[in-house]
């Protein structure tokens, strides 16, 4: 199981309703679906193992309505 990672409240804003890529800590890569993602942080560090890259969705609201 991952844990979430530590995002600012700056980088919520600017990435809330994408999938990032997050490598060694930091986001690396956004987009809007988790292939495009994984792509873009692989070709910016084509020597990271697949593993080692994290894709999570930052949700586009705080808060949501149920009915």
């Amino acid at each position: 199981m991952c844990e979430a990672p530590q995002i600012t409240p700056e980088e919520y804003k600017k990435y809330r309703g994408k999938d990032v890529a997050i490598y060694k800590g930091k986001i690396v890569a956004d987009g809007k679906t988790s292939i495009e993602v994984f792509k873009k942080a692989k070709e910016k560090f084509p020597q990271a193992k697949s593993e080692e890259i994290v894709i999570f969705h930052i949700e586009p609201s705080d808060y949501y309505i149920i009915f």
